[in-house]
């Protein structure tokens, strides 16, 4: 009775707000609405900069604009001399690594304050005396990001992440059977260091904060890993003298003769971030040579590209004197954009003019003279002895663009908005949903817009040009920004079309957005690196055109040895074809070679291979593998339905090893009773949410839709909204016990009652509670903070995870609404998770005598422990993007998630539930998606529309079950199917708790 008058209540405030908008048509449009105080009251507009504080360019800017001059105190602190820690915080005093008395973050968990007492107000630096716990005490290989907040306020947002880097180095070169180099293990260097806190992709000068005279408080909060600080010292600013000035101080001295300093990239000292990669390349002046062989030569490429890291060579100076340096590299990746490099020797930045050297975009190997703009070689001073040198990539010349960027957008974002709401519409198969027959006058209905839009234009033009001026050229992002002039420039001729054009803004919306992160990669690949007395030339680095003839015919003729090339199939070997990347295949490759091949005597031959189709083509060509890694999850089935897959189940252990798995995960996999294929990856979906936005409106996280449907109204009166992917529609059907198929699976279960109340729930998420059906990144608009809340997956994860370090301690992840059933028992079922995973499956035409050792690889791929180790190595020798979302649960616990996230995770795991196949099933989510268009973007009657879908499913379901002998000709069921029953939540969850 109480949920009856709950569902009253809310049906009678949606037709009290419906009635008084259809009232609202009969107002009068002319009226300037920035005039009518009544609309001012009711329209609230949310101030983003509470949530996503200002970039440090800005307030940088703005600290020199008011005069505020650098500090003059220098004082330390030591870290357990602390004022207040808060509540729940893991920092505690004891002893570590050789140093007494230090402050212990065991966890990124709470904060801890001090005071310190300024004598001289002004900007100030802070250093730090730290080192990241090791792995087995509560650290990984990742580097530590905290937050540091002055007198209780973050002063700009890279202060909310600021990362502390470790140090690493790639052990001794590792071969394989045949000769080829595979990648090196990598080891941590990592020891006590002392660094400025610093963000050197934004700035590559150390961080400034502003500190009043007198007391002030500096919080320190981790927001990722363990770590142990001994001190902090507060310093003025660090100054970097010109070249010129530098160069002034140098001694009169020469070297008595020339010398020539020589470094493979590859042979380097140390780098701070394990995604930087060894790289191979045939070009005929690349050393050493990697031709029939693998042999790493080169470094970086796109695995060194991302701001701050660096890497750092040694080398020996034979005598005393001025150098020159150079180094041979591609840069090649982003067509026209140059990339930036900070130089370092001996630590130290030498001179202004080596914060941030431009290398020019080339299509080929160029020469890379470190010189200035007249092309003057810079000097170096360099005492005899060793001494490092270190390059570091950052993007900090692209952040006047980039700041502006955000700006832009936002404005795009508000006239689009603008837009949507003066035409009381949406937007339908392209086109704003506004009355045709209307005219407008948008200079008087719409005042202020043209100017806006002028202003955009006139924002936008200047944009391209400085990004002409920054990069030395034209370039992609200054070629969008002029498409977008161009597209505001033809919107000015026509102004009162401009509410029909609603989509070209949105898709300029998009345009100016990509541009951000295409400034922010500085991809940099180097073969060698040259120190040159300054008298003497550099050898010569680009080759001639003979030896450019000569090096593509070796690279044509030695490219059908790749490793992504397929291979004979050799009896004697296990062949494995891996649709993953070759960091994947060359981890795998490396595991199979260190235990599997040793314990059971067969090689293991892992190929890679790029299309999924290949699978079929092998198929008539008979050339199939013995197992495939890596394939989507539909692959198993349609190969099954063709007699090509080999059935799991009838295999001895099959039970045993199917039992580590969620039964909902093997629901594509199942067929007739017979399992096909094992999920390799599980792409979980989860509730995110902005911990920050949802307290300020006093909203709690929702444990059911109930919950979503009470939140929306004030989400939307604060022009926020609440996300969900229209395309999915697995928890609404799930949820309210609703299936797809019939128990002997030859029919469609979607005319039942069931599924007909979810999928109105599933459309009245659109059509009554206003949830937007189309969001062009709903990442983007979380990060921005104006779609607050929503229901995403895997991806979205590691792309906050690891491009939105700015809101790392804001966000949250929940398991995703439920509803209560019949029992009063709160369910999740969710779906959808087998769209973007991959399986495993083994094949019928293996030879008897393979199969078996074939199946052996499977469960040994599947064991918790090669899977832990596999995804251990993949993210702590590549980076964290390689993070590996392993179907097997044991080894997902491992891998390093934040533990409050890990914990919705595994919530959530428990109520996986794929789509099943039977032969047909395509023609389900194509019915379905289509009956959602009918339904919300042409407003047509839900069961009629779901009713014409059925008819559709069980036409499409009785062909195909003629064509495999399932159904006769008259409708005689010759093989009922077999559906796998998932009913409950998967217990395996808590097994090892």
């Amino acid at each position: 009775m109480k949920a009856f008058k709950k569902n009253l209540i809310r049906q009678s405030f949606y037709l009290f707000v419906i009635a008084a908008f259809i009232l609202s048509l009969f107002q009068p449009l002319t009226a300037p609405k920035i005039a009518a105080a009544e609309e001012e009251e009711t329209k609230i507009e949310p101030d983003l900069s509470q949530f996503i504080e200002p970039f440090y360019y800005d307030i940088i800017h703005k600290w020199q604009d008011e005069g505020i001059q650098p500090g003059k105190d220098h004082i330390k602190v030591e870290a357990k001399d602390f004022a207040k820690q808060a509540d729940d915080t893991s920092f505690t005093v004891d002893s570590y690594k050789g140093r007494d008395q230090v402050g212990i973050f065991a966890d990124a968990v709470g904060w801890v304050e001090y005071e310190v007492d300024v004598k001289s107000a002004g900007l100030y630096e802070i250093a730090m005396d730290y080192i990241p716990l090791s792995q087995g005490e509560g650290g990984s290989r990742q580097s530590v990001i905290l937050s540091v907040a002055i007198n209780e306020s973050i002063p700009y947002r890279e202060a909310r992440s600021i990362e502390l880097r470790r140090q690493y180095k790639d052990k001794d070169p590792q071969f394989d059977d045949e000769g080829n180099q595979i990648r090196s293990l990598v080891e941590e260097t990592t020891d006590w260091t002392t660094a400025t806190l610093r963000d050197p992709g934004v700035s590559v000068e150390p961080l400034h904060f502003y500190l009043e005279k007198g007391k002030n408080t500096i919080r320190i909060q981790p927001q990722r890993e363990a770590v142990a600080i001994e001190s902090i010292a507060i310093q003025p600013p660090t100054s970097y003298p010109a070249y010129q000035d530098v160069k002034a101080e140098y001694p009169k001295s020469e070297t008595s003769s020339d010398h020539t300093i020589q470094l493979e990239a590859e042979d380097f000292l140390g780098k701070n971030s394990t995604s930087i990669q060894v790289q191979y390349n045939r070009d005929p002046l690349t050393t050493p040579k990697s031709l029939n062989k693998i042999k790493f030569n080169t470094l970086g490429g796109t695995s060194w590209q991302n701001g701050g890291q660096a890497v750092t060579w040694e080398f020996e100076v034979p005598e005393t004197g001025k150098y020159k340096i150079g180094f041979r590299g591609l840069q090649n990746y982003r067509k026209s954009l140059s990339t930036f490099r900070s130089i370092y020797i001996d630590g130290q930045i030498p001179f202004a003019e080596m914060k941030h050297f431009k290398i020019p975009y080339a299509t080929k190997w160029q020469e890379v003279f470190v010189q200035d703009e007249k092309e003057h070689p810079y000097e170096f001073y360099l005492e005899k002895g060793k001494h490092t040198l270190t390059l570091g990539a950052t993007y900090e010349p692209f952040m006047p663009v980039i700041t502006q960027i955000e700006e832009i957008s936002e404005q795009i974002k508000s006239v689009s908005q603008e837009l949507r709401l003066a035409s009381g519409g949406r937007i339908e198969k392209g086109k704003a949903v506004v009355d045709e027959f209307r005219v407008w006058n948008v200079k008087k209905e719409l005042p202020g817009l043209i100017e806006q839009l002028e202003d955009m234009h006139d924002q936008l033009a200047a944009m391209a040009q400085q990004t002409i001026e920054i990069n030395g050229g034209r370039n992609n992002v200054s070629q969008a920004f002029e498409s977008a002039v161009q597209d505001l420039a033809k919107l000015l001729e026509k102004p009162n079309e401009i509410p029909n054009k609603q989509v070209v803004i949105g898709t300029m919306q998009e345009k100016v957005d990509q541009q951000r992160q295409e400034l922010m990669d500085s991809p940099l690949e180097i073969d060698k690196l040259y120190l040159v007395s300054a008298k003497e030339e550099f050898p010569r680095m680009t080759a001639n055109p003979f030896e450019k003839i000569k090096g593509t015919f070796h690279s044509l003729l030695y490219s059908f040895q790749d490793q992504n090339q397929l291979r004979e199939q050799k009896d004697e070997e296990l062949n494995v074809w891996m649709m993953w990347g070759r960091d994947y295949a060359e981890e795998l490759q490396q595991l199979a070679d260190q235990y599997f091949t040793p314990e059971h005597g067969i090689k293991v031959n892992v190929n890679l291979i790029q299309d999924q189709n290949l699978l079929v083509l092998a198929k008539a060509a008979g050339i199939m593998p013995d197992v495939a890694l890596g394939v989507p999850s539909g692959m198993p089935f349609e190969m099954a339905l063709r007699g090509a897959a080999k059935d799991i189940s009838e295999l001895p252990g099959s039970e045993e090893l199917l039992n580590q798995y969620a039964p909902g995960s093997l629901l594509p996999y199942y067929y007739d009773g017979h399992y096909y294929g094992v999920p390799e990856t599980i792409n979980f979906k989860v509730m995110f949410y902005r911990k920050d936005i949802l307290q300020q409106l006093g909203l709690d996280v929702p444990e059911t839709w109930e919950e979503v449907y009470d939140m929306i109204p004030t989400l939307l009166q604060n022009q926020y909204n609440f996300y969900a992917d229209p395309k999915d529609f697995s928890y609404m059907l799930y949820q309210n016990e609703a299936e797809l198929y019939t128990e002997d699976g030859l029919a469609t279960a979607l005319d039942q009652p069931e599924a007909f109340k979810g999928f109105e729930e599933w459309t009245n998420l659109f059509n009554l509670h206003g949830l937007d059906n189309q969001v062009q990144s709903f990442y983007q608009q979380f990060r921005k903070g104006t779609m607050p809340i929503g229901i995403s997956d895997f991806n979205q994860y590691m792309q906050l995870l690891v491009a939105a370090p700015e809101i790392l301690d804001t966000w949250g992840i929940a398991p995703i609404p439920g509803h209560i059933n019949s029992e009063g028992e709160l369910v999740r079922w969710a779906g959808g998770t087998g769209m973007d995973t991959t399986s495993m499956m083994l094949f019928n035409d293996t030879p008897k005598e393979k199969q078996e050792m074939a199946w052996e690889f499977i469960k040994w791929y599947t064991s918790p422990e090669i899977q832990t180790e596999y995804g251990l190595n993949l993210e702590q020798f590549r980076g964290e993007t390689f993070r590996w979302n392993s179907a097997n649960i044991e080894a997902f616990r491992e891998m390093p998630w934040r533990k409050a996230d890990l914990e919705a995770i595994l919530e959530q795991w428990k109520w996986v539930k794929d789509l099943p196949n039977t032969p047909g099933s395509y023609m389900t989510t194509r019915q379905l998606d289509f009956a959602w268009n009918q339904t919300v973007l042409e407003s047509e009657n839900p069961r009629v529309e779901l009713e014409k879908a059925v008819k559709e499913i069980n036409r499409e379901l009785k062909r195909k079950q003629m064509e495999f002998d399932i159904i006769d000709e008259n409708g005689n069921v010759l093989h009922p199917l077999k559906l796998l029953d998932v009913s409950k939540p998967w217990e395996g969850v808590n097994k090892d708790e």
